[in-house]
């Protein structure tokens, strides 16, 4: 039992790899660039970010992954949700 489940998880494990090779091929065949990469250009730049409600946080753009951004604001490093940000207005 134990060795049919090795095999199987293996196989699974393949197919995952497969499955991303897939996707970044079709990441890749489809047209512009990713969010990602557009919001690497304002990496390090100033920009006002206007979120959920009408707040606008300004501050330097330092990164980001896939769920939040995180922002240096003269208080200091505020996380910005991605899904609550209405705009990103770079500075400058």
């Amino acid at each position: 039992m134990q060795a049919a489940l090795k095999v199987f998880e293996e196989e699974i494990g393949q197919l995952k790899k497969q499955v991303e090779g897939c996707r970044k091929k079709l990441k890749a065949a489809l047209p512009g660039p990713s969010s990602s990469d557009m919001l690497n250009r304002y990496i390090n730049a100033k920009a006002i970010f206007t979120v959920r409600g009408g707040q606008k946080v300004t501050g330097t753009f330092l990164e980001h992954d896939r769920y939040n951004c995180l922002v240096e604001t003269d208080e200091g490093k505020v996380i910005i949700l991605k899904h609550a940000i209405d705009t990103i207005t770079p500075l400058g």
